[in-house]
């Protein structure tokens, strides 16, 4: 297999085949509580893609040049993530706050919770380690096949917060029955995005 198409498929794994909301149903808080409106999606869906990249980058670089050569890296890896993700995540908040006070307003408490947020861990986590989401990975993740792996999970976030924020702001104008606004219909939306999705299972393997 050629390196580039290698790449490719592993692009299109994280970003469709596996999506990380859709089909492994992490980072559903986020999903769901920062939908309400595209401007703010798009906002989460940067910053998500910013710090998964940087965590997924320093992350590897901890675990190959510092964990495994201790040979503590088993049992020391998810704190010294977790302080990784921390870090960049108070960085991120920091610079929203100077940069773009009012998008820093909208994303609210979620921003700050992107350090709790299951899908950054467990994305660096799978780039470093692969097999932690039970993907069918047969090899380990050079840098570069970690970075585009975790590209692909991030830009498979971001398109589908903004494609579910875009419905959820028709919905709002929609004559959708009284009892179903809101959250029922939130959720009914999402459970058919996942159907859907789950039509691309098997389409390739990694």
């Amino acid at each position: 297999m050629s390196e580039p198409y290698r790449y490719f498929l592993i692009f299109l794994g994280a970003m469709v085949v596996y999506n990380i909301v859709l089909i492994r149903f992490i980072a559903l808080c986020p999903f769901f509580g920062v939908s309400n409106q595209v401007e703010t999606s798009i906002g989460m869906a940067m910053s998500v893609l910013f710090v998964m990249t940087m965590a997924t980058t320093v992350c590897w670089l901890a675990w190959n040049y510092i964990l495994e050569p201790l040979h503590v890296g088993e049992f020391l890896y998810i704190p010294v993530f977790i302080l990784i993700i921390a870090t960049l995540v108070q960085f991120l908040e920091m610079v929203l706050k100077k940069v773009s006070p009012p998008l820093y307003r909208a994303m609210g408490i979620f921003l700050p919770l992107i350090t709790t947020n299951c899908a950054v861990l467990a994305v660096a986590t799978e780039a470093v380690k692969p097999g932690f989401l039970k993907l069918n990975v047969a090899y380990h993740f050079s840098l570069p096949e970690a970075l585009i792996y975790t590209i692909g999970v991030a830009i498979g976030f971001g398109v589908i917060i903004v494609v579910f924020a875009c419905i959820r702001e028709r919905l709002e104008t929609s004559p959708v029955p009284h009892m179903f606004r809101g959250a029922p219909i939130a959720f009914m939306t999402a459970a058919l995005l996942s159907l859907a999705f789950m039509g691309f299972a098997n389409l390739l393997d990694l």
